[in-house]
This record gives structure tokens, sequence and C-alpha cells, in this order.
């Protein structure tokens, strides 16, 4: 018995191909997360295939991009460098952080923002995603600590769901960071992950800050219809509710006066976060000008998420940051 609503499905493929078609991008994932006990309720790849002809498909539409696709996550990823600095009393909501007129230096490194921010308070710099101010807090927190925040979160390792070919994704021994590293991380680059690992780390705020492992088997029934195996996901605290549901809030202003306005529901309150990266080209092994991954991961509604959702859009063409796509 899987843990799949026909009808989430159905919505999230058909919504997800559209997205595909009308960014004129390469693929596209959309999973769709029950936050309170870590059951999947959707998980859609665009392009698909038909499994009744699978000699026609190509390799590439077979795989599943939601647990096998290593995206760097960009903005998404900036829950992480916040969390930790809230809750290891290193900032406060109320404080103001001085984004420098939208340049940092880290380890002789000049790190941008994508606008020139002055002083933004803790919620402004996570709804306007300042580069500066998550590097500001991420420097404040530290290698050790930042790489401790990450695996709790569940980067850096497999969520265990019962797909075949899943990824750990790409996470280095804190060991091999180098001085400007943290400058990278705290940013959503030098790391790679994958769209389950993104839609369980924004479970985490969903449910009070509690992790449950994602899932797609909800029970087993023998021949006579007896339950012979019924899931009991991994549970356990990454951070305490207090800052789950403060940063829920932070990110309801992402959707409000944010970089994902377009992301406000009708009748329902709506968080979340959006992330553009830029990929790395294969000749140049360097960040591509003109490869983008697109994405955007919410829940809803703001107080008491019922689902949380991210869509991955991979090369989209034209527009190509997250709260356009």
């Amino acid at each position: 018995v899987l843990t799949i609503d026909q009808s989430i499905q159905y919505q999230a493929e058909q919504v997800l191909q559209a997205a595909v078609q009308r960014s004129r991008a390469k693929s596209g994932t959309a999973i769709v997360l029950d936050p309170r006990s870590g059951e999947i309720l959707a998980l859609a790849n665009a392009p698909t295939f038909d499994p009744n002809k699978v000699a026609n498909a190509k390799p590439e539409t077979r795989s599943n991009w939601a647990l096998q696709n290593i995206y760097e996550p960009g903005s998404t990823f900036k829950i992480v460098a916040f969390a930790a600095a809230l809750e290891k009393n290193l900032t406060r909501i109320e404080e103001r952080i001085d984004c420098q007129m939208g340049a940092i230096t880290v380890a002789g490194r000049v790190i941008h923002d994508h606008t020139a921010f002055g002083s933004l308070t803790i919620p402004e710099a996570l709804a306007k995603s300042s580069n500066v101010a998550a590097i500001k807090l991420g420097l404040r927190v530290g290698d050790p600590t930042m790489y401790d925040y990450i695996k709790r979160f569940g980067f850096g390792s497999r969520t265990g769901i019962e797909l075949p070919g899943e990824t750990a994704g790409l996470l280095r021994k804190v060991e091999r960071w180098q001085a400007s590293s943290i400058g990278s991380i705290a940013i959503g680059q030098e790391i790679g992950v994958t769209p389950v690992q993104m839609v369980s780390a924004f479970g985490v705020l969903a449910n009070d800050g509690v992790r449950i492992a994602p899932h797609l088997i909800r029970e087993v029934r023998n021949a006579e219809g007896a339950v012979v195996y019924r899931a009991q996901p991994e549970q356990r605290r990454v951070i305490n509710a207090e800052i789950a549901i403060a940063l829920r809030g932070m990110l309801e202003g992402v959707t409000l006066r944010g970089t994902a306005k377009s992301a406000q529901l009708d009748g329902y309150s709506a968080a979340g976060k959006t992330g553009t990266a830029q990929k790395i080209d294969p000749k140049t092994r360097t960040y591509s000008a003109t490869k983008h991954v697109a994405s955007f991961v919410g829940f809803a509604p703001v107080s008491n998420p019922q689902v949380v959702i991210i869509v991955v859009v991979d090369e989209p063409a034209g527009a190509y940051h997250g709260g356009d796509v």
C-alpha cells in the first residue's frame, strides 16, 4: 500500500509537465510530502515515459530525478545557516545585519548579493534572500557547527526512501573545506542535494523541528490481506520547536514581501524559499553563465502545515529565477 495520493499525483504530473514545457526546460521534479507523517503524497518527474513501452524510452527519461539528480540548491539551503545561528543564540530575530551594499569578502574571495542591501533585520534578510547576511551568519556559526547542522537536516546521506538508485548527494567532510567554503556553503553552493533531501529538510520546519524520514510504502499485506509490515519511519529532533516556528513565520515573509510573491495562495497562508543556482559547465569546470536550476520549496498553511512541496526545474530557457519559473 503506497502513501501516494492518486489525485495529488495526477495534478503534480500535469502541472509539472506544463511548467517544464512553458519554461522550455530540460527536465523537472515535484514532490509533495506530508511533514507530520513523512508520507510522500506525490512524486513526479518530467519528461516521463510510458511504463508499458519502456523500450522506447531514453535512459535519462527513466532516471528518477527526485532522488538521483544532484544539484546545487542555492538559496533554499539558507535555512540551515539561519536555523543554526538562531538556535546557537548567535543572532536574534530583531537583530539588524549590515549587508554592506551587496558584497562581502571571505578568505580573499568577493561574493555578491543579487541586489545591494543596506541594513536588514533577520526576517528581511531571509525574505529578500541576502547572500551577505547568510554568509555573515555562517561565519558566526563556524565550519564544524555548520557541518553538524547540515548533517542533522539530512544532507550528505540517503533518506532511505524505498526506491532504487538514491544518491547521498555531495557534502565534503569539514576537514576538506577551504577557508572560503563557508561563504559558498551558507548560500547553497559547494554542496549537492537531491529534491527528496530538500523537501525533507523543509519538513523539519513544517513539523516543529522534528524530521520524519520520507517514505513511499505505508504497509505491506499478505495474500489473505493481513498487514505484515507497517511503516515506522525514523523520527528525530533537528532544531527546537520555537526556532522552527520562527523560521516558518520568516519564510511566510518570502511569499508576502520577498522573492516568492507568485507562491501566494487563494484562501491559505503559504511560506517557502526560492532558489536559483548556476550549473557547472562540464567543459570549463566553472559556473555556467546560461544554465541554471530554478527551485521553490514551500508549505501551507503556515501555522499548521499539511503539505511541503518542492519543485525543481533544470535548465529553464528565458526567465530562470526560482521566483519566476
